[in-house]
């Protein structure tokens, strides 16, 4: 059976070529093309990890086109002590404006109805992508895709349901403090984390298209995703949530897992279905 083919480009942006790579189905194009970027805390990930490659091949596989998005990374935050921060070119809001630089020539270069859609950290970077779509900087997405995303500098409340959930795991406070610190590394100062530009889920939602969540059942980021989810509701934004069950963050990390399967299924049934 063929395989979808891939090149890489280096597109332009206002801080320099923006590293992608864009992939074609075997066969007839099914749909809209996916804008896709990954996650890994703004510290890690390239286009050659799994959670990018081998999610864009099996998106392309299902007969969508893709267009994989590389960012820059900031070095990697303390875990304890103070927060001090090594010198980056890279925090906010760069590597949000190479997600929007190459969302812009993928709409150059190929037209058409296009989703937008990222995992973890990848999905805080589109999400704030969107909301500068729906104010007027480009065409918007018909539709976003998001799966385990992070959309606040610090987590919400985890529900009971979810505290249940992490029981075992890792002590729920650390975790928190991970997430914050990740956060402050990214934005690049501590002030920045009640700003709606870096944290999409502190701002205004409506107006977006219609978005669609997978989410890991064992994972504490589910509180970012769920106070996401319900400020969608309140929004009137059109958007369905669900949970692999069993599962923990990271899991489109991991080709070999069942959750991967029905993670690339589920994107791929999304962009089928239309927005």
């Amino acid at each position: 059976m063929a395989e979808p083919t891939w090149i890489e480009r280096h597109v332009p942006g206002r801080h320099g070529e923006v590293r992608v790579r864009e992939y074609l189905p075997p066969g007839e194009v099914a749909g809209p093309r996916l804008v896709w970027v990954h996650g890994g805390g703004w510290v890690v990930g390239t286009l050659d990890e799994p959670e990018s490659h081998q999610v864009s091949l099996r998106v392309a596989a299902a007969g969508f086109p893709v267009t994989s998005v590389e960012y820059g990374l900031v070095p990697m935050f303390p875990v304890v002590g103070p927060m001090r921060l090594r010198p980056s070119p890279f925090r906010y809001p760069v590597s949000q404006d190479q997600v929007m630089d190459a969302w812009l020539d993928a709409q150059a270069t190929h037209g058409g109805p296009m989703w937008l859609g990222g995992a973890s950290a990848g999905a805080c970077l589109a999400a704030g992508v969107a909301l500068r779509l729906r104010d007027g900087e480009a065409r918007p997405p018909i539709g976003l895709a998001f799966l385990y995303g992070l959309f606040h500098g610090v987590l919400p409340p985890t529900s009971a349901a979810l505290r249940r959930r992490l029981f075992g795991l890792p002590d729920l406070r650390v975790m928190q403090e991970m997430v914050r610190r990740a956060a402050v590394n990214h934005a690049g100062t501590a002030d920045s984390l009640d700003n709606p530009h870096i944290f999409p889920g502190l701002g205004d939602l409506t107006g977006l298209p219609p978005v669609r969540l997978l989410n890991a059942d064992r994972d504490i980021l589910r509180a970012s995703a769920e106070n996401f989810a319900h400020r969608l509701t309140l929004a009137d934004v059109p958007h369905e949530g669900w949970y692999i069950p069993d599962t923990r963050h990271g899991y489109l990390a991991r080709p070999e897992s069942e959750a991967f399967e029905l993670g690339t299924r589920a994107i791929a049934s999304w962009m089928a279905a239309g927005a």
